[in-house]
């Protein structure tokens, strides 16, 4: 057991370690650390894991520690190569992988007092480092326990005592803890927000967003149908649209080069022309993180976001990277006539086809278009053709070679929604039809607990719009002609032979149910605490009714809030310090011994009463039986609980009052 020692601070350097605080900060470097083991190069984990093993196994003796002149050049190569893994030492992913392999080098050439300190404050920032990868629920919460991990492990250190029990550590920790979030909570409400995230991922780390793409081949959105993951959530003014309404409107591609669709550089326009005899929808979104500028809403939005802006493809675009969640409202016309007033060289380019590319997807469209005499009747019969003809639709459909769309309509005859929406708009070009690919989402899973839409990336879809005489674009889904269970039921209606969970209604009803209040406390933490932006800040403390308007009045609050606080714990304190209140017995003995110091028997600070007694009895030939009964009498009312009543203190207080002092 170690000694409980508090040492000034020019020794705590000098210090030597002890074996239970490297080891206990260990754990905690490894707890804290934990999630980002899984996002970062495997040697970077290895050679974190090795450099806390080998300091472990050193500090119980079984290996010496590696002599500091190897250590300079192992850092150096250790920096070279975080800077050969991603040519930068900037940002989030290089950043955390250097702070990562100069902590294990730290854990090395550890030995002091001191140096535990810095890797116990060095556990605390990288702690902090979560938030840059997730802002989720259970991320704050894992946050959270490793906080009172590492707390406890300061508290260890700082003791220098092993025999301290743990439950007393985490309690202690607790109470730390329990103390700061009255601060943090008025920082949160009180601090000024800045428009705009505090930070957002840069350009290396977008890589691992998933979402659609700004190009669309075969396969490319069959590949999102597998995730779960959230893309966004709506809440809906009113009545929520039927499924088979719910086109979420996303990239829109007009360039094709036989195989991939594409974008094309467009202009901004204000909006399109509303019907004002149509109700609109409204409706806000929380679009989860994409790393792209474009932005979601239901076929056709004709109010957008003051942030973003409408091209000429209809299509909203932020003004910004959705690199952080992103919550705004939109209203939207879901009947609507659009692209009347198109210009002649973009429905050239809506026409244009590769030459050379599916020779027979070009023929057959070209033989429509003799056959027939109007363009909706040539798009009826494509219709026709994927409804009647065995076309299927799967999640799985073969690969694809140069010539797609011939492979797909003429050979394999299975696929996703993109081998149908590329097909369909290969043929309408080919039969001199304009037409383009619109990608989004179809769809969504009613929450009902919280009365919302989950959309989720298995209900990425891509559809598309045709134009046409006095009509403008026009959506077709061929889609729709070959699964309606998709469109109007969902995507696991159209699987059903594949054993699918998309939607969390398919599942047990208590599972259920579980899980659709998990993901409501998700929804409303995103919204009450991610998207506590400057606006929202604004309305909440406009709502209290303070007079806070400014952000000049938010930092007198701030102060003043700050001020309350800290005196409020600092008169807690002082009250929990002060003197324990005399008891009547107490003050009963001390008028006695006042007598007693007047008459010349003055009793000494370190003595207690038997000691007080004796010593005049002997020293001083003073014999007093009374005065021995009182002190008796004192003594059984101090140890013995039973005898502090009133009645015995009385009784006691008139023997003290009864005595007299020797001559």
């Amino acid at each position: 057991m170690m000694i409980n020692k508090n040492l000034p601070i020019s020794q705590i350097a000098q210090e030597e370690a002890s074996n239970t605080a490297i080891l206990t900060v260990t754990y905690s470097f490894l707890i804290s650390m934990l999630p980002h083991f899984f996002h970062m190069p495997l040697w970077v984990t290895g050679f974190t894991f090795f450099a806390v093993a080998w300091r472990s196994v050193q500090s119980l003796g079984y290996v010496g520690g590696i002599p500091r002149w190897m250590l300079v050049p192992f850092v150096v190569v250790g920096g070279i190569s975080v800077f050969a893994q991603y040519w930068t030492i900037v940002g989030r992913d290089p950043g955390l992988a250097l702070l990562t392999v100069m902590t294990a080098f730290k854990f090395l050439e550890s030995k002091t007092h001191r140096d535990i300190l810095i890797l116990i404050f060095l556990c605390y920032f990288l702690l902090a480092t979560h938030f840059l990868f997730g802002q989720s629920i259970l991320i704050a919460a894992y946050m959270f326990v490793t906080l009172l991990i590492i707390t406890s492990t300061l508290i260890t250190i700082n003791q220098r005592d092993d025999s301290i029990p743990l439950k007393s550590r985490f309690k202690s920790a607790s109470k730390l803890i329990a103390l700061s979030i009255p601060v943090m909570i008025i920082l949160f409400v009180l601090v000024p927000r800045i428009p705009g995230p505090l930070w957002g991922l840069t350009q290396e780390q977008r890589g691992g967003i998933t979402g659609l793409s700004d190009t669309m081949s075969p396969g490319a959105i069959s590949n999102l149908i597998t995730s779960n993951d959230v893309a966004f959530r709506v809440t809906f003014e009113g009545d929520i649209p039927p499924q088979k309404k719910l086109y979420w409107r996303g990239p829109v591609m007009v360039n094709f080069d036989g195989r991939t669709w594409s974008q094309t550089e467009h202009k901004k326009v204000t909006g399109i022309n509303r019907d004002e005899s149509l109700e609109l929808s409204r409706y806000t979104i929380t679009l989860e993180p994409h790393g792209k500028k474009w932005l979601f809403g239901l076929d056709m939005p004709v109010q957008i976001p003051s942030d973003s802006y409408m091209n000429t493809e209809f299509q909203i675009t932020s003004n910004k990277l959705v690199n952080d969640l992103k919550r705004y409202s939109l209203s939207s016309q879901l009947n609507y006539r659009l692209g009347l007033d198109v210009s002649p060289e973009y429905l050239m380019l809506a026409d244009i086809f590769h030459q050379t590319r599916n020779p027979q997807t070009l023929a057959l469209g070209q033989k429509w278009s003799r056959q027939f005499n109007s363009d909706i009747e040539i798009v009826n019969h494509a219709l026709n053709m994927f409804s009647t003809e065995n076309f299927a639709y799967t999640l799985q459909p073969p690969r694809l070679g140069k010539h797609s769309s011939d492979e797909f309509l003429f050979q394999t005859r299975r696929g996703f929604c993109e081998h149908y929406a590329s097909s369909f708009a290969l043929l309408m070009r080919a039969a001199g039809i304009p037409s383009r690919i619109v990608t989004g989402y179809q769809g969504g899973e009613l929450n009902q607990v919280g009365d919302y839409l989950i959309v989720r990336q298995s209900d990425a879809h891509a559809w598309t719009e045709v134009w046409l005489d006095e009509k403008g674009w026009v959506r077709f889904d061929p889609t729709a002609a070959v699964s309606p269970d998709r469109i109007e039921q969902g995507l696991d209606q159209a699987l059903l032979d594949r054993a699918s969970s998309f939607k969390i209604g398919k599942r047990n009803p208590f599972v259920s149910k579980l899980m659709y209040r998990w993901d409501n406390l998700q929804h409303n933490w995103n919204d009450m605490i991610l998207n506590y932006d400057h606006q929202k800040q604004g309305r909440f403390l406009r709502q209290l009714g303070l007079g806070i308007k400014s952000t000049g009045d938010m930092i007198i609050a701030l102060v003043i809030c700050m001020v309350f606080i800290t005196g409020t714990y600092w008169l807690v304190a002082r009250y929990r310090e002060r003197p324990a209140a005399i008891a009547d017995y107490e003050k009963i003995i001390n008028r006695l011994l006042k007598k007693l110091s007047r008459s010349g028997y003055k009793k000494l600070p370190s003595e207690d009463v038997y000691e007080f007694l004796k010593r005049i009895k002997h020293q001083q030939n003073f014999d007093d039986t009374q005065l021995t009964k009182i002190f008796e009498t004192y003594s059984k009312i101090k140890y013995a609980r039973d005898l502090q009543q009133e009645v015995v203190i009385k009784r006691f207080q008139k023997m003290v009052s009864d005595w007299k002092a020797p001559g």
